[in-house]
């Protein structure tokens, strides 16, 4: 049913308090039901990400990727206990924002969720094309050619590795993307279905394949790939042997240090256990935290389990100590490199000589990678959305379409600034795309910042926490939301330290070693405390033409 902007009586205590204003109805409508969500969730969450498989062992062969992403999920879970309590209890369209700024200060949640998800979400949009040229098209198109013969196949897949070719998929995907989701968010929970078990059945089939590959196959397989795509011959052993001589440090024993530095990787997907919430509006049974833990919790532990897994059967059938040499040399442009790239989907072409195994391996890669496309703008707009209906963003971006009940402005907006500028400049200016992992950071603050607001709420909003159904657990005196926001809180804290102080999790050049992340955090201060400026100056123009935006957020979205 449609959500109604009304203000919440919750309780005689609720009911007690002043009625100072009444929002306006969102026009948005539950069409998702929970288990959309949770497959929502997961394919959100991106088991598909590549950086995890590869990043830390191309600089400490010894971690263990596979644990690495345990201890990261463990942690996580705790937010995913903290999202489904605050959703459940304010299961309202903005997520992270409604949470933040009704639970901490209204300024502050709202320039910390506009700096990652109105800012930092534009090289998100860029990143989801990337994915689905470089870990689809590419290996589609180069596996076929290369089972095939085909030369004119294999030099196609190459265009789609690096400059016009992501940045013309990332365009194209937007766009689709877009039209679907302007003309119904009902199509995109039905075309999540294909998505949805398109991945499940490539990811069970890789997995097993994989599992049974000998290593000795896969090093035939591919000197013999390299061979075709211009690499020479022995590509497989020179990789190993380059690495090396320009520095690389093998290893075949554990290192807890490498293992740890995982985690923050691993975060890059594991993080964004309640990214549903930002359109929580448009969810069944949000206000149930049943539904709640199922979609939070449950999509995390999953995505947990299906990344560890994953990360087991490839270095078992490629050999680790490989796969971080070849990651080395692809993160060091200067030196020699690998003749196809060490991102899983491409070592996958090695796994099998069927063309309809490739093919059923890597459609649901691509599937995934186009489902990011769509749900990178769906966060973005209902972010906006809920901004706008507060009244700190104009009033315009909140517009919703009475006919097809989508924010048809929120689209528009971020389809130009994401699906086209950014994918120019993610793409195409030079350099640009080793600070990939750099966007985790500003997450990492974000995810701090609902931790608390999480830990604090039965204080802050002791109205809203009596009725809420999280409120019933506790540990002792102590309300469990608080336990889980403050181990949250604490866990993220820790991976924003080693995103700011490990040069390797914040640029993953080589060439750049000396870059110490402080250019970037003075960038995300930057943006930051412009948002904070954009809050105040808003509110002092509202106050003056009559409106007093403190009194929208005295108000507690409804169910």
């Amino acid at each position: 049913m449609g959500e109604v902007d009304v203000f919440a009586r919750r309780g005689a205590t609720a009911t007690a308090q002043v009625q100072v204003f009444t929002r306006r109805a969102s026009g948005l409508v539950r069409v998702m039901s929970p288990y959309s969500a949770f497959a929502y969730n997961i394919l959100n969450i991106g088991v598909i990400f590549p950086w995890v498989y590869i990043t830390t062992i191309a600089f400490h062969a010894g971690a263990s990727v596979w644990a690495g992403i345990l201890i990261c999920g463990i942690f996580t879970s705790f937010l995913a206990v903290v999202y489904a309590g605050l959703a459940s209890a304010m299961p309202r369209t903005g997520g992270d924002y409604v949470f933040q700024s009704r639970t901490l200060r209204p300024w502050l949640g709202f320039a910390t969720v506009a700096t990652m998800i109105i800012t930092f979400f534009l090289q998100w949009q860029a990143l989801g094309g990337w994915l689905l040229s470089v870990l689809g098209v590419y290996p589609m198109l180069t596996g076929l050619g290369i089972m095939t013969n085909n030369q004119s196949l294999i030099d196609w897949g190459a265009w789609y590795l690096v400059g016009w070719g992501p940045t013309i998929v990332t365009m194209v995907a937007s766009t689709i993307a877009a039209l679907v989701l302007i003309k119904s968010f009902r199509w995109f929970v039905k075309l999540q279905w294909v998505m949805w078990y398109g991945f499940l059945l490539s990811y069970v089939l890789m997995v097993i394949l994989f599992l049974v590959t000998p290593n000795a196959t896969f090093i035939s397989r591919y000197d013999r790939a390299a061979a075709m795509v211009g690499g020479g011959s022995g590509a497989y052993a020179a990789i190993l042997t380059n690495a090396v001589a320009n520095s690389f440090t093998t290893e075949r024993t554990l290192s807890i240090a490498g293992t740890i530095l995982v985690t923050p990787v691993a975060l890059t997907s594991l993080g964004w256990v309640g990214y549903a919430q930002e359109q929580a509006g448009e969810i069944q049974g949000a206000q149930s935290l049943k539904n709640q833990m199922f979609i939070n919790f449950g999509g995390g532990v999953v995505s947990m389990i299906m990344m560890a897994i994953l990360a087991l059967v490839i270095v078992q059938t490629v050999d680790q100590n490989w796969l971080g040499a070849a990651a080395f040399l692809s993160f060091n442009a200067g030196l020699p490199q690998p003749p196809i790239p060490p991102w899983f989907s491409s070592l996958a072409i090695m796994l099998t000589d069927s063309p309809i195994l490739l093919f059923l391996m890597i459609v649901g890669v691509a599937l995934n990678a186009i489902q990011v496309v769509f749900n990178v703008i769906v966060g973005w707009t209902r972010v906006a959305v809920a901004m706008s209906i507060d009244g700190v963003l104009p009033k315009a971006v909140s517009h919703v379409s009475p006919r097809t009940h989508t924010p048809v402005t929120a689209h528009v907006i971020f389809l130009i600034l994401g699906g086209f500028v950014f994918a120019y400049v993610y793409n195409l200016v030079p350099g640009y795309t080793t600070y990939t992992l750099a966007v985790t950071a500003v997450a990492t603050v974000m995810y701090i910042g609902t931790a608390l607001g999480g830990a604090l709420f039965p204080w802050t909003r002791k109205e809203v926490y009596a009725t809420a159904p999280i409120a019933k657990f506790k540990v002792g005196p102590i309300p469990l939301i608080t336990i889980c926001g403050v181990v949250a809180a604490l866990f993220s804290a820790a991976m924003l330290y080693y995103f700011l102080t490990v040069p390797f999790l914040v640029n993953v050049d080589m060439s750049n070693l000396g870059y110490s992340g402080n250019l970037f955090l003075y960038a995300v201060l930057l943006i930051f405390f412009g948002w904070v400026a954009y809050y105040f100056i808003r509110r002092a123009y509202l106050r003056r033409i009559g409106i007093n935006l403190d009194l929208a957020y005295k108000e507690v979205p409804p169910i």
